[in-house]
Order: structure tokens, then C-alpha cells, then sequence
């Protein structure tokens, strides 16, 4: 309906004679932030205009778990109420943070005063994007008994839950602190979307610093051992670039590392009697805590 038939049915029920007149507005509006209607309902008989609402949101597009700021101003007013997705009675101007918001969601906010009642609603929305998840560790390794504190955000999802070093729901972002750890443990962590997952697996290194082997018993010619004197333990920043070594007795099997805090490459070799060095182990890598 035109602005102008509108005026010429007010016309016609007045030139009747009518004692009791309403008329109601209802347009699309646009600007301060989109997505919002207004609705304003006059009261008859009344020399006053209705409430004047300008009502918006600092913005109508979201990833799911972010907040946004909604701003009005009245005139006309002398109070305001909030419905749909906020509540409560509202200053006749002002602002005001709400969320973490995780599903599409209408705002509505009516004023009323002595020339009756506007209503105004702004809409935001969830970005359809798929959900996805980081997660970082404090500490990449520990000695035993040693406590990391994990670190998480997540996009468009409504939902997190965590599996294997951890387990139940999450917040869509936070921190958590391990308990002692006597092992090398995994942590994974699944967020979910409007239809979609993300899912990341971090694993926390625990090491007390110890390089074990086992014992040689044969000769490169297939010949039995019998004159093994001892191990060379061979290790370095870089695989394969081995700038340290110390003598370990034939009789161990193990040695325990006494280095600079970090992740180290190592290798054990074997002597016999006469001095000769065999070839390199294979290589492991080992956090010296």
C-alpha cells in the first residue's frame, strides 16, 4: 500500500466523522548496520508523534561464538523494552554488547510514549562457512610429571568436545591445564558447525631424557661378539649431525642424558676390543627436559 492510499483512507474515514482513528506504518529500512524493520502504531486522538527508534548492530554478519554491539537512539520515547533474542527494559538510548551469539538471531527493540508505540528489530546472522579449530600447547615437551596449559580457538562452530588427554565438552575457546603427565599424550579436540567438523590432534612429548639399545651379539660376518668393550652415544641439533659423544660402559644399555634443555638426534655405536667403532644405530629423537 502507497503512502498516498494510505492518506486518502484516513481522509475518507474522517470525513465520516469517525471518533476513533489508528493507523499503522509498516516499511522495510535499511542502513545503521541492515537487516532491520520498523513498525510504528500511533495512538488516535493524539497530537503527539510516535517514538522515533534508530536501532542497529555494529555488524549483521558473524562467525559463531562472536558478540556484536547494538546501538539506539529515541525520540519521543519514555521507554524502551527488548524481546526475541535479548530482553528487559531498555534505556531510550544507549548501546550494549551481547553474545557469544552461535545461531541466527533477531533483536527487537519496542518504545513506547504519550504518542504511542515504535517497534524496531535488527537480524544477525551466522556466516555459513565450516567450522575449524587451533590449538597450541604452552611447552611442546615435559619431563614426567610435568603440566602443560593447552590453548584453543574455534570458527563457526557451536559445539566442542574433547577426546584421548582430555575428555567431555569445551568452551568454543579457552585455556586448560594438564595434569601431571608420565607419557607422551595426545589431545585431540572436534568442534562442530551447522553441518560441518574440525578436528585437531596435538601431541605433548613427555621424556626423561633417557637413550636405551639393545645389546650387540654378532659380528657384521655373522660371527658371535665376544669381545664387546663398550658404546659411543653420539648426538646433535640436526638428524644425522652428530657434534657430541661420550663413552658408555659395554655393560650398559642405557644412559642418561645431562643436557641444555631440547629436542635432541641420537645414536649409539658399539667398540670392541681393539678399538674398532661399528656403524651408526638407527636414530631416535628425544626431549631432554
Amino acid at each position: 500500500m502507497s503512502h498516498l492510499t494510505l492518506l486518502n483512507i484516513f481522509g475518507s474515514f474522517f470525513a465520516r466523522g469517525a471518533i476513533v482513528c489508528l493507523y499503522l506504518v509498516l516499511s522495510a529500512c535499511g542502513g545503521g548496520g541492515g537487516g532491520s524493520s520498523v513498525a510504528t502504531v500511533g495512538q488516535s486522538g493524539s497530537d503527539n508523534p510516535p517514538p522515533i527508534i534508530t536501532f542497529s548492530s555494529s555488524d549483521t554478519l558473524i562467525d559463531a561464538g562472536e558478540s556484536v554491539t547494538l546501538t539506539w537512539q529515541t525520540s519521543n520515547a519514555a521507554s524502551c523494552t527488548a524481546s526475541g533474542a535479548w530482553s528487559g527494559s531498555k534505556s531510550i538510548s544507549g548501546n550494549e554488547v551481547v553474545g557469544p551469539i552461535q545461531s541466527n538471531q533477531t533483536f527487537i527493540l519496542s518504545c513506547s510514549g504519550a504518542g504511542g508505540g515504535s517497534l524496531r528489530e535488527v537480524d544477525v546472522q551466522i556466516a555459513t562457512g565450516g567450522a575449524s579449530v587451533n590449538l597450541t600447547s604452552s611447552q611442546p615437551a615435559v619431563g614426567v610429571n610435568g603440566q602443560v596449559t593447552l590453548t584453543w580457538t574455534s570458527t563457526n562452530a557451536q559445539t566442542c568436545e574433547a577426546e584421548d588427554g582430555w575428555t567431555g565438552p569445551q568452551p568454543l575457546q579457552g585455556t586448560f591445564e594438564t595434569a601431571p603427565l608420565t607419557q607422551t599424550t595426545p589431545f585431540k579436540l572436534t568442534c562442530f558447525g551447522q553441518g560441518t567438523s574440525a578436528v585437531v590432534l596435538l601431541t605433548v612429548i613427555v621424556s626423561d631424557g633417557r637413550i636405551e639399545w639393545q645389546a650387540p651379539t654378532e659380528n657384521v660376518d655373522g660371527t658371535p661378539l665376544t669381545d664387546l668393550a663398550g658404546y659411543n652415544v653420539h648426538w646433535g641439533a640436526a638428524s644425522r649431525n652428530y657434534t657430541n659423544s661420550t663413552p658408555v660402559a659395554g655393560s650398559e644399555t642405557e644412559w642418561q642424558a645431562t643436557l641444555s634443555s631440547g629436542f635432541y638426534y641420537f645414536a649409539v655405536t658399539a667398540l670392541n676390543a681393539g678399538g674398532e667403532e661399528s656403524s651408526q644405530s638407527n636414530e631416535v629423537y628425544r626431549y631432554v627436559p
